[in-house]
């Protein structure tokens, strides 16, 4: 059982026989202390449920009052305060430590004048790292059949419109700017919506631009393997080519230079060409690297079954449009 230490300070003598009858009224089947002070009463008591529904019956005893839980700067009358606390030591039913025991204390005060919050018609929004404004765009409006005021909205949200030239949404007419403000921030979201498609589609577009030549490259370095077709083969690479095979993540054979590559073409150690790759559908490019899945049918087994293609994965690195280094890993 989880106890909560609930004390009700009143600060107007006058309100005590108030609080006494709702503390009746709940029916509280333990005791309650009262002790009377120059200036307040003071009220206790224990329970073994946080006794929540006091505060509304309290809350709703006063009218133009509310609960508060921080105090705003400046003095306030607190005519009523009410704080629960529960021991840290405090065990629920099977006996284990509570988490969080509750510990807070609410004010009841005069519920504070709504002010109006000014806001900016200025709306950021992000595109991945890429930044775009909007605005909304508020003029006063009037009802003519009604002759009631109220405020409007402009048919144009990327442009700071204060001339107010733009088309009027005729939707309806807001009672306020902060109302008016609210329902822009939704309408925004089409227009904004449309113009990411777009940002989407150009990225696309450039994208494409960017890997169109590395893709070119090592599809041509590819084929010249296939083909056994050594001097496009070495047309592709950089004087200063690094070639590396791995197995299981580890270096097993590492030549640098053209020439000492040209020469690995010609062993018997080779492993590149003829094969008859074939380039899987995922890259992965992270320029200057691009990581390419290639698949192939071993000499040896049947080249009618599936299960029988060996997978393999190449990571080329390119420098100028030149291949600089190859990762081969089998």
């Amino acid at each position: 059982m989880i106890e909560t230490e609930i004390s009700i300070t009143v600060n107007r003598k006058p309100d005590i026989n108030l609080i006494e009858q709702k503390i009746i009224e709940n029916k509280f089947q333990f005791p309650i202390y009262l002790r009377e002070y120059e200036f307040s009463y003071q009220i206790n008591f224990t329970s073994d449920y946080e006794e929540w529904e006091l505060d509304t019956a309290i809350l709703n005893s006063f009218p133009g009052y509310e609960f508060t839980k921080n105090l705003e700067k400046g003095r306030k009358e607190i005519r009523i305060q009410i704080m629960r606390y529960q021991s840290e030591l405090s065990t629920d039913g099977w006996g284990r430590q509570i988490e969080n025991p509750l510990n807070e204390t609410k004010y009841l005060v005069k519920t504070s004048a709504s002010k109006p919050e000014k806001f900016s018609p200025k709306i950021k929004v992000l595109f991945e790292d890429k930044e775009e404004y909007y605005f909304i765009n508020i003029v006063d409006g009037i009802n003519k059949t009604t002759d009631e005021k109220g405020f409007l909205l402009l048919d144009d949200f990327k442009t700071k419109n204060e001339d107010g030239n733009a088309e009027i949404l005729k939707d309806k007419l807001y009672k306020s700017p902060q109302e008016a403000f609210q329902w822009g921030f939704y309408k925004i979201s089409d227009v904004v919506e449309n113009d990411f498609n777009i940002y989407l589609e150009n990225k696309k577009k450039e994208i494409r631009e960017i890997q169109k030549l590395p893709r070119k490259i090592i599809r041509d370095f590819i084929n010249a393997c296939n083909s056994s077709d050594e001097s496009n083969i070495l047309k592709h690479l950089d004087e200063q080519i690094i070639f590396e095979k791995r197995k299981n993540w580890k270096t097993i054979f590492e030549v640098e230079g053209i020439s000492k590559f040209k020469e690995y073409l010609s062993s018997s150690e080779q492993e590149l060409c003829g094969k008859d790759f074939k380039i899987r559908s995922s890259w992965n490019f992270n320029l200057p690297n691009v990581t390419i899945g290639v698949k192939y049918f071993p000499s040896s087994v049947d080249k009618g079954s599936k299960f029988n293609l060996k997978y393999e994965q190449m990571t080329i690195t390119l420098d100028n449009n030149k291949i600089v280094g190859i990762i081969y890993e089998i």
